[in-house]
């Protein structure tokens, strides 16, 4: 945990792990996107990790 913390403490290293995350969750959403079922489903199970994620 101490790497992990070590490193994403650099800006750089940081907005980059953010902007590669950012991308592919919106590559899976858009591969989501042609049934309405499975679009909500993502988001669902999206909103829910970020709420775990914040109570960590």
């Amino acid at each position: 945990m101490k790497f992990l913390r070590k490193y994403t403490a650099i800006p750089a290293v940081k907005y980059s792990v953010i902007a590669i995350a950012s991308l592919l969750w919106l590559v899976g959403f858009a591969d989501q996107l042609p049934d309405v079922t499975q679009t909500a489903k993502y988001v669902g199970i999206s909103l829910l990790m970020v709420a775990v994620a914040a109570m960590a």
